[in-house]
């Protein structure tokens, strides 16, 4: 038995949790806290934070921590986290934290790991189909940002698969039409930036600025969300983008070990990926329909799942 400290780090929140490791990777969360990404001024000052939260736990307590955080991580020592003003840099060690051992890790390879504990036993279908249990698992979510990671099957590894980190989020959006297209340019003049991507589009900042393109309206994203409950053009737009960028993920991993959604977003509003057009937008490719079909899609509406995710990487560790 050991005792692991997972900690995920995105562009809003910060979450740590301690979590006591048995045997074939079993993992019972025991305490957990969540701190402000956004009020940190650094990584020293979030474990600042955590030491003077209710958190029963110093990080010296722990056999390992497994650090997830969003943006690409260099080497497993160092990164420059996306939507923060900070990094998390161990290039010359970690030990100043009281960490006996540390492991970072991207968010969603977190995502991708926890597809592979309870974490996921409550997850919505959406879309129905066999699972392959020697398929490649993709997962995708957006929130503050719009992450991307793969599990591979590896049989010699010790788990039988391996993340496969991705920036998707950053390559250019997949418009279709001269309006989606006017969007897009929209969302570069409002922005100033050289290209549109899935970022600037799926994420709470896209929502603000999709709503305003349509309606006219500036809202702050949680209004936005409240506002598409109701249903209108927003939430068509928005669930049509959502389903196309999952297509994407899905074909370019071949996820016929499921394609597993999270993030904020569609955790806090389901309905986004329970239209209609999601699944007909999913499903729509007239040269690979019939495979995506085969893909059964599930929404991890779980916001602790990259916890677990991060703590089964740390029990490997140990």
């Amino acid at each position: 038995m050991g005792l692991v400290l997972a900690v995920d780090i995105g562009g809003t929140n910060s979450r740590f949790a301690a979590f006591e490791s048995g045997p074939g990777h079993q993992l019972v969360m025991k305490e957990t806290v969540w701190l402000s990404s956004v009020e940190a001024k650094s990584f020293g000052h979030l474990m600042e934070m955590l030491a003077e939260s209710e958190f029963p736990y110093s990080p010296s307590d722990f056999d390992v921590t497994v650090i997830a955080v969003a943006g690409p991580v260099i080497g497993g020592v160092y990164c420059n986290v996306t939507n923060v003003d900070w990094e998390v840099d161990f290039r010359e060690g970690y030990k100043k934290y009281g960490f006996n051992a540390a492991v970072l890790i991207n968010d969603f390879a977190a995502q991708a790991y926890a597809c592979r504990t309870p974490a996921v036993e409550g997850c919505r279908v959406i879309h129905g189909a066999d699972i392959s249990p020697t398929g490649t698992v993709g997962v995708i979510g957006a929130g503050t940002g719009l992450g991307h990671c793969a599990l591979v099957p590896v049989p010699v590894s010790e788990l039988g698969y391996v993340p496969v980190p991705s920036e998707a989020g950053h390559v250019s959006f997949p418009c279709q039409t001269a309006e989606e297209l006017d969007f897009c340019k929209f969302v570069m003049d409002r922005r100033k930036i050289s290209y549109c991507c899935g970022d600037e589009v799926l994420t709470g900042r896209g929502l603000t600025v999709l709503h305003l393109y349509l309606t006219g309206e500036e809202l702050e994203p949680r209004m936005v969300a409240e506002k598409m409950k109701q249903g209108g053009k927003t939430l068509e737009w928005y669930s049509r983008f959502m389903a196309r960028c999952c297509r994407n993920y899905a074909i370019s991993v071949c996820a016929t070990g499921g394609l597993y959604i999270a993030g904020g977003i569609a955790a806090k509003n389901p309905f986004v990926v329970e239209q209609l057009v999601f699944l007909e937008e999913f499903l729509e490719s007239s040269s690979m329909g019939d495979f995506l079909k085969q893909i059964p899609v599930f929404l991890n509406d779980n916001q602790e799942s990259g916890l677990y995710g991060a703590a089964l990487r740390g029990v490997l560790h140990i």
